[in-house]
């Protein structure tokens, strides 16, 4: 057979069989793109279906142009308590000072200097500081409304309507209280009740559905007015800013509370190194011995980890124990807060009571850790 015949009939069979692999080839490629055109259409139409959903149809969807931040945080302890009858108890908490809680807020603008919005609060206290009693569980392990308002701002200041803080809420803590996670401050919410002490503490307002205004600030200043549905009328005033280089935050309120009339006041001088801060309530009643809390504080804030900043703080703080006994209670307070990470803190503090006319002292020692998100 002639050579060159031969090789060119290989030559010709090679061509032809590659010729049908890439016809082949080509056919498949073509199938794949068009099975990717078609899931890509499939899942646009997903997309715009959730789009145009309802929550009627199964698939909530937010409100266009509404902005919505979630946010929270989860504050666990540890607490020692010696009691006025010499009594130990160990207590796994949640630290009232600032609880347990998680929150929505979202807004929208109704122009370039108005908004409108809301916010849901709501707390979750596993046992909490400021009621477990010498080792007993105090419950509270259910979601309670903090926060259940909307509001609208602008110019004009804040009207605001719905569950919360009435217009003294906070102000017995117009002060630079950098310790105030490790129970360094005027409510002592770590406190008396779980040491079995009669000791008082009132004066900054509560949350309750009001309807409440605040004012624009002037200068630093701003006032606000609440009325409650219990009749209650709250209104207070607070200032920040500096006066000589000083940094100065004060706040004074009234409350009508029924037949009893309340009166309280804070302030806070920061000097850099440290603060001093004091703050105090008295409650004029109708009937009975009239009530009164005093209170004085010192804290300083510095760098001394890479961890993160560290607070310090003490305070005494003293009052009649409350028309029920006639006790003359006070106490002292040493607290230290350390950052420890982005948004987590660490906290320690040890008070002691020193039992007025008809009581021993008792002590609180308290240690945990605030992990926000």
């Amino acid at each position: 057979m002639n050579h060159k015949y031969l090789l060119a009939g290989v030559a010709a069979a090679a061509l032809l069989t590659a010729g049908n692999a890439y016809a082949a080839a080509h056919a498949s490629m073509e199938d794949q793109l068009k099975a990717q055109a078609a899931a890509i259409d499939a899942l646009s139409k997903e997309v715009e279906a959730l789009k145009n959903s309802t929550p009627e149809q199964g698939i909530g969807q937010g409100v266009k142009a509404v902005n919505l931040t979630i946010s929270g945080q989860v504050n666990r302890a540890v607490m020692f308590v010696s009691d006025g009858a010499d009594n130990t108890a160990f207590n796994f908490v949640d630290n009232d000072a600032t609880s347990t809680r998680v929150r929505w807020d979202a807004d929208a603008a109704v122009s370039d200097s108005t908004e409108v919005g809301t916010r849901l609060e709501m707390e979750m206290e596993s046992n909490t500081s400021i009621a477990a009693v010498r080792g007993e569980d105090a419950g509270g392990n259910t979601f309670v409304a903090r926060h259940a308002y909307v509001y609208i701002k602008g110019g004009f200041g804040t009207l605001t309507t719905g569950q919360q803080g009435e217009a003294t809420e906070g102000i017995l803590h117009n002060s630079f209280n950098y310790a105030t996670l490790a129970d360094i401050n005027p409510e002592n919410t770590a406190g008396a009740a779980n040491a079995g002490m009669a000791f008082l503490a009132f004066g900054d307002g509560g949350r309750q559905d009001a309807i409440r205004y605040d004012t624009p600030a002037f200068g630093g200043f701003k006032a606000a007015v609440s009325a409650g549905v219990d009749g209650v009328i709250t209104v207070a005033g607070r200032y920040s800013g500096q006066i000589g280089g000083v940094g100065l935050l004060a706040g004074a309120g009234y409350d009508s509370n029924g037949e009893d009339d309340i009166y309280m006041a804070s302030a806070g001088l920061n000097f850099g190194a440290i603060a001093v801060n004091g703050a105090l309530a008295y409650q004029d009643n109708e009937v009975g011995e009239e009530d009164f809390m005093h209170y004085l504080g010192l804290a300083h804030k510095g760098n001394y980890s890479d961890m993160g900043p560290t607070s310090l703080g003490i305070d005494w703080m003293v009052n009649n124990g409350g028309e029920a006994n006639g006790a003359n209670n006070s106490s002292i307070g040493l607290g230290l807060v350390q950052g420890v990470a982005p948004g987590a803190e660490g906290y320690v503090s040890l008070r002691h009571f020193m039992g007025g006319d008809a009581e021993d002292s008792a002590q609180v020692v308290l240690a945990g850790m605030r992990v926000k998100f």
